[in-house]
């Protein structure tokens, strides 16, 4: 008993001998982009074909059916498929419902990197079935609104 006084010492004293301190840091890099879309495997679809694998990811859908006219004559239809931030317009003609192109932006409106824009939407540079066009921001020639993916003829 005379000892009784020392055990709960003892007891500090062992749990805190054998943790030490830790000299690492944790590294912070960049976050890794996940894919939102996968444009890809959405080629040689038409529009309506299109909209049942979307909507089934749980991307919501906002259609836009007023038909508008292209510089080039064409009349052309948009729907618009959100995931999270980022967003996927399909523009295709309503009469064939051929998509004519795709439109991938993010929610913020700008995108200093064009390699993020294609992880998003599973895109090579190097896919020879999809020509790929950056759009440049309007107020600031550095960054990207979008890229305009459209499917090689």
């Amino acid at each position: 008993m005379r000892y009784a006084a020392l055990f709960p010492l003892a007891l500090l004293l062992s749990c805190a001998s054998t943790e030490r301190p830790s000299t690492d840091e944790p590294t912070v890099g960049p976050k890794p982009v996940a894919r939102a879309f996968d444009v890809p495997a959405l080629l040689g679809l038409n529009a309506d074909q299109i909209a049942q694998p979307l909507v089934s990811q749980s991307i919501r859908p906002d259609h836009d059916r007023t038909p508008r006219q292209t510089e080039g004559g064409r009349t052309e239809v948009n729907y618009t498929y959100w995931r999270d931030t980022t967003a996927l317009e399909v523009s295709y003609d309503p009469a064939t419902l051929h998509v004519n192109s795709y439109f991938l932006k993010t929610k913020s409106g700008h995108t200093p990197d064009l390699n993020t824009l294609l992880k998003l939407a599973n895109v090579s540079r190097y896919d020879k079935r999809i020509n790929i066009e950056p759009v440049p921001a309007l107020d600031n020639a550095g960054v990207y609104s979008g890229v305009k993916l459209v499917p090689a003829q």
